[in-house]
């Protein structure tokens, strides 16, 4: 008997020892990655190692807070106009770009018009239908002209992985996530102990992200993908409308290929007025003139898109 609880207790050391180092190894690599991609500061070498279990939290009454590095700054507040609000990732964001190079501040500019960027990097449709159940934002915002989301490929995977980046695998941050459930979308709220400790695993994000991209991606699983994206666009719609009964709602697929056929068609039949860039322009959007060395859109993107957004919306002075 003693044998058996000896070689049971050595098995658990031996376990707990290559699960350590498999954290370790991935903790030193995707450090490194990052540090090599120019990411961190000049105050940071690294991130720590586990530094604790962070679920996702947001406080309406805080964001956005520009000079704090949260959130752009609302835009246009001059102006007497119904606003705009725009929704979305690191593009909608402007991701690397000064304030007065991003959509929003163009848009404002342009329109003359109030512009809310409720938007921020790594997001996706989870954290507009997030922002659409509180009920400060229609505290802070006044009844819309057009709500915008701004669509890239990548937001289907988001709505899946346990983290999103290299960044919030290290940090422990755990990405916002929704299941469906009697027919409506319910937060995954990580409440769990046990699973919190083996989801906050690099090792188990890492073949996670692996799953989302080899399996619930695949051809014969996209319009199941695409039916959950739908389910999040559709709910965060039926919030707003419970407050902006006049509003027009858009998707802009910045990024766009016949793939997403199926999901334009079934977002228009859901009222969503659709936009799609490669109908705007000839121009080739992932050129070095219009994207950065990081993938994300430049100035001169902005430059070109806005305005040809704007006569599509028949977005013009006096409109709005």
């Amino acid at each position: 008997m003693k044998k058996n609880y000896l070689f049971l207790i050595i098995n658990i050391i031996v376990f707990i020892f290559l699960i350590l180092s498999v954290e370790i190894i991935i903790w030193l690599q995707e450090n490194k990655h990052l540090r090599n991609l120019g990411v961190f500061p000049q105050s940071i070498q690294r991130l720590k190692f586990h530094p604790g279990v962070k679920n996702f939290k947001f406080d309406p009454t805080t964001f956005p807070t520009p000079e704090n590095g949260w959130g752009r700054p609302v835009e246009g507040l001059e102006y007497n106009k119904k606003p705009i609000v725009i929704f979305g990732c690191s593009y909608a964001y402007g991701y690397s770009l000064d304030n007065e190079q991003t959509f929003s501040y163009k848009l404002s500019k342009l329109a003359k018009v109030p512009v809310y960027n409720r938007a921020w990097t790594g997001w996706s449709v989870q954290h507009m239908l997030y922002q659409t159940k509180l009920d400060e934002i229609y505290k802070q915002i006044r009844e819309p002209e057009y709500v915008i989301y701004v669509y890239i490929n990548d937001h289907i995977r988001r709505l899946y992985l346990l983290s999103f980046s290299s960044w919030n695998i290290l940090a422990d941050e755990q990405n916002l996530r929704y299941k469906e459930k009697n027919g409506e979308l319910i937060e995954i709220k990580n409440n769990n102990p046990i699973l919190k400790q083996i989801k906050r695993l690099y090792f188990v994000n890492k073949i996670h992200h692996l799953y989302v991209n080899k399996f619930i991606l695949s051809e014969k699983n996209k319009k199941n993908c695409y039916d959950f994206a739908i389910k999040h666009f559709t709910e965060a719609k039926k919030e707003m409308e419970k407050h902006w009964k006049n509003t027009k709602y858009v998707i802009f697929f910045y990024e766009d290929d016949k793939q997403n056929n199926y999901l334009k068609e079934n977002l228009k039949k859901a009222g969503f007025i659709i936009i799609s860039s490669c109908n705007l322009t000839k121009e080739n959007l992932k050129s070095s003139k219009y994207l950065l060395d990081n993938h994300h859109p430049r100035e001169e993107a902005w430059d070109l898109l806005t305005p040809l957004i704007m006569k599509k919306l028949d977005i013009e002075n006096e409109k709005i």
